[in-house]
């Protein structure tokens, strides 16, 4: 190709690229919905750049490359262009979510102590600099998400993000069935989508299914749109099935099970009683021809050896993980061995033993910040987790139909994702902490509007078109 033809292309890529970073600094909004809409593309740029995933040669020279992706550049232009902005959109935090932010600031700082007195060395730069990112991401969104309109464009945003993500599960899956083992969906043999680790193909659709099953569940929807969002969830769980996690496929199905619960107790007690009833010879069925299904597929349904009911081969590593947390916090209690030093402790503690991080968030932060930044995170978690059921009380109360079906889609998005956190290292993700700020930014954000509004029934609601409820007719 000679050099006209690469100048033509480069003219080409690059009007376009411009013209969205002009529009993300002078409205920063449309950058935050373009990064949201980026959460379920984590291919890195070392990816992009011809490294296989965990390659070794790309351990030694481009560590900052495997963890920059798409969004975060465009983060880092909505960053700039919330600082341009002159307006005020007014105040962006209540006391408590004031609290959410200041624990995430100050687990940081302890992340910057535990990897001076730790024994991690500069390999904790990596982790320090990726918190220390996801703080100011979280201060960006719970900015911007600073008025109803912009909440609303954001949750949509989010649904669309869903979308993408569980239709590239479900392709991976079909892929995968088909025999294809490897490709930009399938890694080894298990669905990763267009996620960069396949563990964060889960914790994704687990995290947007309870705003699918908002939509299913309404009763102001048509019955297109929850044929449409039923497909999704469904898609979204076959996704997960191929991606070989059998906590995965468990939280996934609860999530599902809870908003069920929440929206109609007496439906959801009728479905379980029809899978308890069904579940026996389903399993025995499964059971039958599992050697048959291809390896991610089998890998999520592996729990047990059948002939001596021991724990199957896949969740040996689980266990060394778990004396190496007990060897790692008894010698490094305060502050751990560092930021992403527990995977070099496995080998150290359990001969043979394969280097992988904890598959415990909770457990992993305490092993690697010890119990200063453990009982920071923790805390952190804690309340989010009350600030969720209080939106959640609070809703219920109030009788809004909207508020309590968005209060309930991010109450079981927010416990779901915890629950999966107790069987692999999530902290790390950023469609977590995007839920997190959720936590933050709508409960507020809906509180002021209701102490604005004087005729509730005239004006549109933050959700309005996001989670469709029943309007009042008066």
């Amino acid at each position: 190709m000679d050099s006209v033809s690469l100048l033509a292309l480069a003219v080409i890529a690059a009007v376009p690229v411009l013209f969205t970073a002009a529009r993300i600094f002078l409205y920063p909004t449309t950058g935050l919905c373009l990064w949201v809409l980026l959460l379920p593309v984590t291919k890195t740029f070392a990816e992009f750049a011809g490294y296989p995933p965990g390659e070794a040669v790309c351990a030694g020279n481009c560590n900052v490359l495997q963890k920059l992706t798409l969004g975060d550049p465009v983060l880092l232009l909505t960053l700039a262009g919330l600082l341009n902005e002159r307006r005020s959109a007014g105040p962006a935090y209540d006391r408590q979510g004031r609290r959410i932010v200041w624990l995430l600031a100050a687990f940081c700082v302890a992340s910057v102590a535990s990897a001076t007195l730790g024994e991690t060395g500069p390999e904790s730069l990596i982790e320090l600099a990726t918190y220390s990112w996801l703080c100011l991401a979280l201060v960006v969104i719970c900015q911007l998400l600073s008025s109803p309109d912009r909440v609303r464009r954001v949750l949509t945003a989010w649904r669309r993000a869903g979308v993408i993500g569980c239709v590239a599960g479900g392709v991976g899956t079909l892929l995968l069935w088909r025999g294809s083992m490897d490709n930009l969906l399938v890694q080894g043999g298990r669905v990763a989508g267009l996620f960069e680790g396949i563990n964060q193909l889960q914790s994704f659709v687990i995290a947007v299914i309870p705003f699918f099953c908002a939509r299913l569940f309404s009763r102001a929807a048509s019955r297109g749109t929850r044929i449409l969002y039923g497909a999704l969830v469904v898609v979204g769980f076959v996704g997960v099935v191929g991606s070989g996690s059998r906590a995965g496929v468990v939280f996934a199905a609860l999530s599902v099970w809870l908003m069920l619960l929440l929206t109609s107790p007496r439906l959801a007690a009728v479905w379980t009683c029809a899978a308890v009833l069904f579940a026996g010879s389903a399993w025995h069925l499964l059971g039958k021809h599992l050697d048959e299904l291809p390896y991610g597929i089998r890998r999520s349904f592996s729990y047990v050896q059948e002939d001596t009911l021991e724990l199957d081969e896949l969740s040996i590593g689980r266990a060394d993980q778990l004396r190496t947390f007990y060897t790692v916090f008894a010698e490094h209690p305060l502050v751990g061995v560092g930021p992403g030093g527990f995977a070099a402790w496995v080998p150290r503690v359990v001969p043979g033993g394969k280097a992988q991080e904890m598959h415990n968030s909770y457990l992993g932060v305490l092993g690697e910040t010890g119990a200063i930044g453990g009982l920071i995170m923790l805390a952190l978690l804690a309340d989010a987790m009350a600030r969720t059921l209080r939106f959640l009380l609070w809703a219920v109360r109030a009788r809004d139909p909207d508020a309590l079906m968005a209060a309930r889609a991010l109450f079981v998005s927010y416990a779901s994702i915890l629950m999966y956190g107790m069987l692999n290292y999530g902290l790390r993700q950023r469609h977590f902490w995007f839920v997190v700020a959720l936590t933050v930014a709508v409960p507020h954000v809906y509180g002021q509007w209701r102490a604005r509004a004087r005729v509730p029934a005239r004006r549109p609601r933050p959700l309005y078109g996001v989670v469709p409820c029943v309007e009042s007719q008066a």
